[in-house]
């Protein structure tokens, strides 16, 4: 008997949902997990914040949206006392986490970047349940700081619901899903920080240019550029290459990576799982913060380090970087941010774009010519069902009665 027969008769499990504003992974991971929910169970969901990734959200029916001051207690107690919820289903944002659980709400916390994290770093330690993403190994601070959680599980990569993901897999096989010679992919996810505020564009002005030339240089003939791109955008001048940009739905996006002839992206790591779970592979952009920085690691060792594209030495180093780090994202991240932004100055802008573009070319020469597939960076692509079958375990008898 399925949990959806099993359900039948109860009233559906309430839920608040929420994704961090940083890049728009959370809300990925968001979508697969309130899939592999829906699949089994009927839910009542009610999203909290995200204003960033509801495009990513489009078609899971979830129209109920809500703000809260985590800083205030009792706006937050007055907002449990007034949904109800069986749980809350919190990606990547600590504060909404800990302030909702101390609320009385019990909170189903993913960790996509468990390896990030130091002791500078907030983390719900108390939650309900803390699911954190197994990728690339732990260094020691991250160790330390994910000792301090209580109630900890390690579930594999969350991506979208992997039955119709190995189902659109079989069918590129079999020629259902057409791959497009000329179509390609440029995706620059999610473009600001909270950290530093959205008016900073230097990374798109750095890597657009160089991104798309390197793209007219390879035969594509169309380009649909993904992510949160400003719609008043000046895009550069590409000949006869045609060129969108389009912000999508979670299928959409899925679709557009089974169906382009190329792929090139920022390093954001929900998005090169997905990658790897449609079992192609694509060339890594520069990294626009701290976790892209790691994020690339993954692929340079598990698949090969032409397909990624590193920033001049002058730019960023990783000696630089991994210092940071050693103070936490926020510190880490302010410095890459300001780092990139002071590359867009004249005469250095032109050395930078220029130094990409050869990176870029690098890259797709080698997928030109059979790039290894990302799907080597993971074992096994079941984590939304693995959530979602933990949150199920812990729904409470009036909601499943």
């Amino acid at each position: 008997m399925s949990d959806q027969q099993t359900r039948a008769g109860s009233r559906p499990l309430r839920i608040l949902a929420s994704g961090v504003n940083f890049g728009w992974g959370s809300a990925g991971k968001l979508s697969s997990v309130l899939r592999a929910l829906r699949s089994r169970a009927d839910l009542e969901v009610t999203g909290i914040g995200t204003e960033l990734g509801r495009p990513v959200l489009t078609g899971l029916g979830l129209t109920r949206w809500r703000t809260v001051d985590v800083s205030d207690a009792a706006q937050v107690n007055a907002l449990v006392a007034e949904l109800a919820p069986d749980l809350a289903l919190v990606i990547l944002d600590p504060d909404l986490a800990t302030a909702l659980q101390r609320a009385g709400c019990p909170v189903v916390y993913v960790d996509s970047l468990p390896f990030l994290w130091t002791e500078h770093d907030p983390l719900p330690v108390d939650v309900e349940l803390y699911c954190a993403q197994r990728t690339l190994p732990l260094p020691p601070a991250a160790e330390t700081a994910m000792s301090r959680v209580r109630n900890l599980t390690w579930v594999p990569p969350i991506v979208p619901h992997s039955a119709g993901l190995a189902g659109a897999a079989l069918q590129a096989e079999s020629g259902a899903v057409e791959q497009e010679a000329g179509l390609a992919v440029l995706n620059l996810g999610g473009l600001h920080s909270p950290f530093t505020g959205s008016a900073d564009d230097s990374y798109q002005r750095l890597v657009l240019k160089p991104a798309l030339d390197a793209l007219s240089r390879a035969g594509a003939e169309r380009v649909v550029i993904t992510g949160n791109l400003p719609p008043d955008t000046e895009l550069p001048p590409t000949g006869a290459m045609t060129v969108e940009a389009r912000r999508c739905a979670h299928d959409d996006f899925v679709d557009l990576l089974l169906r382009a002839g190329r792929i090139v992206t920022s390093p954001g790591l929900t998005t090169l799982l997905e990658i790897a779970a449609v079992d192609r592979s694509a060339v890594l952009l520069p990294p626009q913060n701290l976790s892209q920085v790691f994020n690339g690691d993954l692929v340079e060792h598990g698949c090969s380090a032409r397909l990624r594209t590193s920033w001049p030495e002058h730019v960023l180093t990783r000696v630089s970087i991994d210092a940071w780090h050693r103070q936490g994202e926020e510190y880490a991240v302010e410095r890459i941010r300001a780092r990139i932004a002071a590359a867009c100055a004249e005469p250095l802008r032109d050395v930078v774009t220029r130094e990409l573009s050869t990176g870029i070319d690098q890259g797709l020469d080698l997928l030109a010519n059979g790039a290894p597939s990302f799907a080597r960076i993971a074992q096994d692509f079941g984590g939304a069902e693995r959530v979602a079958a933990e949150i199920l375990s812990r729904v409470p008898a009036t909601a499943a009665a």
